[in-house]
């Protein structure tokens, strides 16, 4: 049983590592198609995550030596297709007596052929529930998922071993491709207790109309990797005629990109656009250009800078004299309540609150969805 539980372990060791590298494509790709990332789904896409994993190290674990593999002299493929019966018949003794068939069933020669078939049960279930294969592709993508595996030992784990460690063996082929189709029939059971794939599109399409924390970020970062880019671009441009004042390419890129783009591409800049939502006004009309000045000169101009406002105005009250103090500390507190507010309309947003966050409310926008093609598929 430890050479089952050993590659398990590691598996479930390896998979935080796998699914932080799949995470971020996962977003991505979840806000862009349904505009919403609920719990269900993601459970279901990394629980297949984790199912693939211990399969592949129930598949190649535990790992030898490269001594004890060079020197190997057994075959390495089988290519007899029923063989496994031949080897059941030749070595398992079954009698009437029902002792004899419990020592069938505890040979190796019937626990590798159940292990073949089980082991790909579930995967003919997450193609038939979740990716909605009919039973042609259900059939095809077994086989080839037992193929690689088998490849993979016949290999010796991709020309790491000087040759295989394990057998190819036909049966195995088979046998794999039999569990997928079995996950396949009992793929309705499933259905009685869990919501369908087409249940699920629709509670993400429903979901998304709701602009998410989350969602906000993506489209965010997205912007400010593009923004990065045209960055570099103007200041390598106005440095090539010597003029070098950061300020003023920050100011004119943010034009640009955050104005100028959404005025011309439907109240759209590329991240929005990625994760289908447009800015509007609060009752749905096209903003203005100067919504769009206000909307993002407010954020980009005075919020983000107000940390760095108040240090330089704490600075200076040293070299003032003692009214002028008095007032740059009420300045100084107000714009820390300002801040304050600022990041509590962010928090509220992240708790899921449809709060509109102060430039939003000064210049009349807010984000709106943009998804409306799959409620005709739903209907």
């Amino acid at each position: 049983m430890s050479q089952y539980l050993i590659p398990i372990q590691v598996a479930f060791l390896v998979f935080p590592f796998l699914a932080a590298l799949f995470t971020i494509p996962y977003i991505l790709y979840q806000y862009h198609k349904y505009g919403s990332v609920p719990v269900l789904r993601s459970l279901i896409v990394y629980s297949f995550i984790l199912y693939l994993t211990n399969i592949y190290f129930l598949v190649i674990l535990p790992l030898p030596s490269f001594e004890y593999v060079s020197q190997l002299n057994t075959p390495r493929t089988q290519l007899v297709p029923f063989q496994f019966v031949i080897d059941f018949i030749h070595n398992v003794k079954v009698s009437g007596d029902p002792r004899t068939w419990l020592h069938a069933f505890a040979s190796p020669e019937f626990y590798q052929v159940a292990y073949n078939i089980v082991m790909m049960v579930p995967f003919g279930v997450y193609l038939r529930y979740y990716f909605k294969c009919g039973w042609f592709k259900t059939i095809l993508l077994s086989f080839l998922l037992s193929f690689f595996f088998e490849l993979t030992q016949l290999t010796g784990l991709y020309g790491i071993y000087s040759r295989g460690y394990r057998l190819f063996d036909v049966d195995d082929l088979m046998l794999n491709t039999l569990g997928g189709i079995l996950g396949f029939v009992i793929t309705p059971i499933f259905w009685k207790f869990l919501p369908s794939r087409d249940r699920l599109d629709e509670m993400a399409y429903q979901k998304s109309a709701k602009i998410s924390f989350l969602r906000r970020f993506v489209a965010y970062s997205i912007d400010w990797f593009f923004m990065g880019i045209l960055l570099s671009f103007m200041n390598f441009f106005f440095g090539y005629f010597n003029i070098n004042d950061w300020n003023f390419v920050y100011i004119l890129s943010i034009l640009l990109y955050f104005v100028l783009l959404p005025c011309c591409y439907k109240g759209q800049t590329l991240g929005k656009r990625f994760v289908n939502i447009k800015i509007t006004t609060l009752d749905g009309k096209k903003p203005k250009w100067y919504q769009y000045l206000l909307r993002y000169g407010i954020l980009y101009f005075f919020l983000f800078s107000i940390p760095h406002i108040i240090l330089q105005l704490l600075e200076t009250l040293s070299f003032l004299s003692s009214p002028i103090v008095v007032v740059m500390i009420v300045i100084i507190l107000f714009l820390i309540i300002l801040f304050l507010s600022f990041l509590w309309g962010i928090i509220r947003i992240f708790f899921g609150s449809d709060h509109l966050l102060f430039y939003e409310k000064i210049s009349n926008t807010q984000n709106q969805n943009t998804i409306q093609v799959n409620k005709e598929e739903e209907s």
